[in-house]
């Protein structure tokens, strides 16, 4: 069994990404909350060539995603744009509006994940505050003035609260009792300030599930999901990487989510993270397959798994392919193929595979 453990790290943006978002700060928000619809919404993370040490070919990612049609844009990231000493908290991150901003221009539908963790590291201190758990009310309030300022300006149609929730559930269940009270007081004041956003956590299915057996991961962690007031989440964010589970995508089974969706009694799901990699990246040898044709696979069995269930939203992990930052890290020999794009900018056949499935 493998060990590793599901991406995420918070991206920092450099200058030119902050400056972006100046720019298209008067674009206007997201719209309206989303009905069901029987056409998927597809979509990929901001990932443009180059990511993540370079960010100058932004504009080039937003013309492909308008020309896409029917597209979607998901930012995850640090709910502070100082994550490590809170300097600022309390304000919309810039990358944050920078996708929410730049919807109505490029014709996408954004969706927001605001983290407050990175591995086992919380970023919930702030400089009013130094208790870096979620006892730290100054933090909540801090947290929940942030997201209401956001929502009342943009009227976005998702917001997430923290990301793979379900990792800090494991690490620390008493205090995830007090993030859920957070969370509880942070919804009532998103939909006072927005009542057409949809609202919600975001966990990872395989942890979550116990169904990462190639990953190690055979205990499920329910209890994340389960300890929410369900009246006060309008959608479930899942991030959903088969290949912890499966070693050929051929053989991921349609009812592969079905314990989810029977757990959340007909919410709205959106798949803020799913993929397949293409490459091995770094040496790796994991124990499944990966290749260009493992991605067309996939995506063909990711419509199976999500036939006839409420799911609004699905974003493949990246456009184009994570760059190493020379360091070979774990997170980059993992995801970092797990794009629709390789190397190269070249399409790979599972780019025209999930925008039309």
């Amino acid at each position: 069994m493998v060990g590793y453990r599901v991406r995420s790290a918070q991206i920092a943006f450099p200058a030119a990404v902050l400056l972006m978002a100046a720019v298209l700060g008067s674009c206007g928000g997201g719209g309206s909350s989303p009905a069901a619809s029987s056409v998927p919404v597809r979509g990929v993370s901001l990932s443009p060539q180059g990511f993540p040490a370079d960010y100058s070919r932004l504009p080039d990612f937003f013309t492909e995603i308008r020309g896409i049609g029917n597209a979607a844009v998901m930012w995850n990231g640090a709910w502070r744009d100082n994550s490590v000493s809170g300097v600022g908290s309390g304000t919309v991150p810039a990358a944050a509006a920078l996708v929410a901003d730049g919807a109505s221009t490029y014709a996408y539908t954004p969706v927001t994940v605001f983290g407050w963790r990175s591995g086992t590291t919380l970023y919930v201190l702030v400089p009013s505050n130094p208790v870096n758990d979620w006892t730290n009310d100054n933090a909540c309030s801090l947290y929940r003035s942030m997201l209401v300022s956001f929502v009342a300006a943009r009227k976005p149609p998702y917001v997430f609260l923290g990301n793979e929730n379900d990792f800090y559930y494991e690490q620390d269940n008493v205090d995830y009792a007090n993030w859920l009270s957070c969370y509880n007081a942070t919804y009532d004041a998103i939909k006072a300030a927005s009542p057409g956003t949809m609202a919600g956590p975001v966990f990872n299915f395989e942890h979550l599930a116990g169904s990462g057996a190639l990953n190690g991961w055979t205990t499920s962690h329910w209890g994340a999901l389960t300890g929410h007031d369900l009246g006060k989440v309008d959608v479930v964010g899942m991030t959903v990487y088969p290949f912890f589970q499966h070693d050929n995508a051929a053989n991921v089974p349609a009812t592969y989510m079905d314990n989810l969706f029977s757990r959340i009694g007909g919410k709205a799901v959106v798949v803020t993270e799913t993929g397949w990699p293409a490459e091995n990246l770094g040496g790796l040898h994991p124990p499944w397959s990966t290749s260009p044709a493992q991605q067309v696979e996939y995506v063909d069995r990711f419509a199976a798994m999500t036939a006839g269930k409420d799911v609004r939203l699905s974003n493949w992990t990246f456009l184009h392919q994570m760059q190493d930052d020379g360091s070979h890290s774990t997170e980059w020999k993992l995801f970092g193929s797990v794009s629709l794009r390789d190397n190269t900018a070249i399409a790979r056949p599972a780019y025209a595979a999930w925008f039309t499935r």
